[in-house]
């Protein structure tokens, strides 16, 4: 038996569409396993299946979301697949940023096929965000700073260099006019971990997606 995967889509259309799989027999724990801790989009992803599942009148128990942090996905995939490939109710959350990875082998010996792909339940786009107190009150100051000096400005987010997030700093570091290489740029095990990077003061900026950032932007932060 494969492990199912779900996937949250960046900039694409998509609906919460589960397998019938899991309806022919319940499982005693279902569980979404979101690889990063929690807070970011992995986990997004995971209390979205949950709350479709459950309100579909799928599960009779709740979804139980659990946290396997490690390589942008890649520690999670491994094990579940390598060590756990007989848990049918066990889903793990994907991103698009992690399919980039996987298909560029940086997940090691396992590919796309040693899964079955079972759904994409949402959208999201692309960000930059400071803090309230940030002193670059718009895109425009942000880039002026890192002209005038391109270290001014450490940018973090979940995913390693050359991922989805990445590129999102990259693309700002290019409309300043600065080499990406010489742009400062810290990889976290996630967007939660990321955000609490950006409001403890550790990076200036973080490049991420809309809905990871919501919350703390209605909070007023």
């Amino acid at each position: 038996m494969k492990t199912s995967v779900l996937r949250l889509f960046g900039g694409a259309v998509a609906a919460l569409s589960l397998s019938a799989n899991l309806a022919f027999a319940e499982p005693e724990r279902p569980e979404c396993i979101a690889p990063a801790k929690p807070g970011g989009g992995f986990d997004l992803t995971c209390k979205l299946a949950q709350s479709g599942l459950q309100d579909g009148g799928h599960l009779s128990s709740p979804l139980r979301v659990s946290y396997m942090p490690g390589g942008i996905g890649a520690v999670a995939y491994n094990a579940i697949v390598a060590q756990r490939p007989d848990e049918g109710g066990t889903i793990v959350a994907f991103s698009g940023g992690s399919l980039l990875n996987l298909a560029q082998k940086k997940f090691g010996k396992y590919g796309v096929n040693d899964v079955r792909w079972l759904a994409a339940v949402g959208a999201d786009f692309g960000m930059l965000a400071v803090r309230d107190d940030s002193p670059f009150q718009s895109l425009t100051e942000l880039v002026d700073a890192l002209k005038k000096d391109p270290t001014s400005v450490i940018f973090g987010a979940g995913g390693t260099i050359g991922s989805q997030d990445w590129m999102k700093s990259a693309l700002i570091a290019r409309a300043a006019g600065v080499d990406y290489q010489k742009m400062r740029y810290v990889a976290f095990e996630g967007g939660g971990e990321s955000i609490t990077a950006l409001l403890g003061g550790h990076i200036q900026a973080y490049s991420g997606d809309v809905a990871e950032i919501i919350p703390h932007v209605q909070s007023g932060k």
